[in-house]
């Protein structure tokens, strides 16, 4: 008896490409046994007057190809040099995912920039930054990646203290000898901060700045929303900034107490990590995810890439972390830079804005319409991003290559969303607990488009005032849903 024998690949996983293929040609023999000539008269062949013209297309064959399960992947390649040996060896000295390290170098470049670029596509004008979420178990090490890539923003935070320590020291003294002194007062521009009020950021926000809210735990950002108001819609009004914040648009703070302050242009980035069986408990509330803020967040959620022993890994060595802080050091340094697109970059971007446009009007699910429609505006700024991490980095004008790029970062962040985040916001949402008439409300409202509250208040049998105070969401910022 024939034993069958099932193919492997070189990481000891079944060869499942080679099976399928192998049973396709079961379904659809060859014969690979030549005819015997001899026996068969060879017919007569008559070439017609003109052959057809081939097809434009090559004829695709009923084989699986090995691309279709490729696993998604964040591309470097665009990247300086500099730049993508300091990607590796962060990944391999640390023992993470290459992902981890890719998301901070992209948060530290546009937070050492700040507004300082700043790319004009016709209407809008975008700032490198952004909301990151690393994904992974506790064993992933995203706490390593995280504070040795930000590390020179730290730094720099810690000089610009203590220069402004001097300089308050300065001006104190100068008031104790003249009272009707009127200087300048001294500022700290802090660009990193952790857990923190959103009065103390708006503040710092208010001073023109770009500023980075690092949480190691997102879960406790997102958890302490209003935790530091003292109304009963604390959570609506924080998250409402927060939307305005991402969105760029200024919001105004009133106070009975303090003078009315405007914070006018706000540019903030959030990174942090979580682990995943707490993601759809920390994203998946309905204030989160029907105001549309879970889908202004880039997730970053790695496949399980090769174990790397302790004795064989990289070491951080002090020129590499040299290397990168002149890096970062000269993006805090730079002269003021208004981005353009270049024509073919312009092409690429607006061909890949309108397909996300058809593909977000033709999506049936109302919360991932929304993601992939967001990816346009998303897709601009990782555009930045990666242009300050390049050899091009000063240069005004991002090119097809940087906008390339651009667009395949946001396809993996995509597929990421749509694969892996998804099913996790929504399996946290049907088992956290039972439905309630407002949690059916919401999913109704979410699914369909209500034309009349007072008619579906009536088939349910509620009144009209219920249907509208369950409905009732923070408003989402709407001036760059449309990029």
């Amino acid at each position: 008896m024939s034993e069958h024998i099932m193919p492997f690949d070189g990481n000891g996983q079944p060869d499942f490409l080679s099976i399928i293929n192998s049973e396709a040609e079961k379904v659809e023999p060859v014969n690979k046994v030549p005819p015997n000539l001899s026996a068969v008269q060879a017919p007569t062949l008559e070439l017609p007057e003109s052959l057809p013209t081939p097809p434009d297309q090559p004829k695709e064959t009923s084989h699986l190809k090995a691309s279709t399960f490729a696993e998604p992947v964040l591309p470097i390649e665009w990247f300086s040099e500099p730049v993508q040996e300091y990607i590796r060896t962060v990944s391999e000295s640390y023992g993470c995912p290459l992902e981890y390290v890719v998301v901070n170098s992209l948060f530290t470049a546009g937070i050492a920039a700040g507004k300082k670029a700043q790319l004009v596509t016709n209407p809008y004008t975008n700032y490198p930054c952004d909301f990151f979420c690393m994904v992974g178990k506790p064993c992933r090490n995203k706490t390593g990646p995280l504070k040795e890539v930000t590390r020179p923003l730290r730094e720099h935070d810690k000089a610009d203290f203590a220069k402004y320590l001097e300089e308050k020291a300065a001006y104190d003294q100068r008031k104790r000898e003249d009272k009707n002194y009127s200087g300048e007062q001294p500022v700290f521009h802090q660009r990193i901060v952790g857990d923190s009020s959103p009065e103390s950021r708006n503040a710092l926000l208010a001073q023109g700045d770009m500023i980075g809210v690092v949480a190691d735990e997102l879960k406790s950002f997102i958890d302490s929303l209003g935790r530091y108001s003292k109304g009963g819609n604390g959570v609506g009004a924080e998250l409402s900034q927060l939307l305005s914040i991402w969105s760029n648009v200024g919001f105004a703070i009133n106070r009975k107490s303090e003078e009315t302050k405007l914070i006018d242009d706000p540019a903030m980035c959030i990174n942090g990590g979580i682990q995943p069986e707490l993601l759809g408990k920390t994203f998946s509330s309905d204030a989160l995810m029907d105001s549309g803020f879970t889908q202004r967040f880039l997730f970053i959620y790695p496949d399980k890439g090769p174990f790397i022993k302790r004795c064989d890994r990289k070491f951080m060595t002090p020129e590499m972390r040299e290397s990168w802080s002149g890096i970062v050091g000269r993006l805090f340094d730079m002269q003021p830079l208004t981005l353009q697109l270049s024509h073919e970059a312009n092409r690429l971007y607006s061909n890949f804005a309108d397909d996300n446009d058809m593909r977000a009007d033709a999506e049936e699910d109302c919360y991932i319409s929304g993601m992939i429609q967001k990816m346009n505006i998303h897709t601009l700024r990782l555009a930045i991003m990666a242009h300050l991490l390049s050899d091009h980095w000063n240069e005004p004008v991002i090119t097809a290559e940087g906008m390339g790029h651009a667009i395949r970062m946001a396809n993996y962040f995509t597929r990421i969303h749509i694969e892996r985040i998804y099913p996790l916001l929504r399996g946290s949402a049907a088992t956290q607990r039972p439905m309630t008439n407002g949690d059916l409300l919401r999913a109704v409202n979410r699914q369909f488009t209500i034309k009349s509250q007072n008619a579906l208040a009536e088939a349910l049998g509620v009144s009209q005032q219920y249907v509208n105070k369950i409905l009732k969401v923070p408003p989402a910022p709407e001036r760059r849903e449309e990029q």
